[in-house]
């Protein structure tokens, strides 16, 4: 959520500043985390969980 307030704000900048024609500076964009071929197979290999596992589990408690 920073990175994309942080990618507004530059935006927001670029707009309003007092720039010549076409010399407004390229501000980067925050670098943003991606996930690893590892995490990905992970999280596809996790089974969705229906609703009676779901209460089940909470019952334990």
């Amino acid at each position: 959520m920073s990175a994309d307030l942080y990618d507004a704000l530059n935006q927001n900048t670029r707009a309003t500043g007092q720039w010549g024609k076409g010399k407004a500076p390229k501000i980067p964009a925050y670098p943003r985390p991606k996930a690893t071929k590892a995490e990905r197979k992970k999280d596809q290999a996790k089974k969705p969980r229906t609703v009676a596992e779901i209460y089940k589990h909470f019952q334990r408690r």
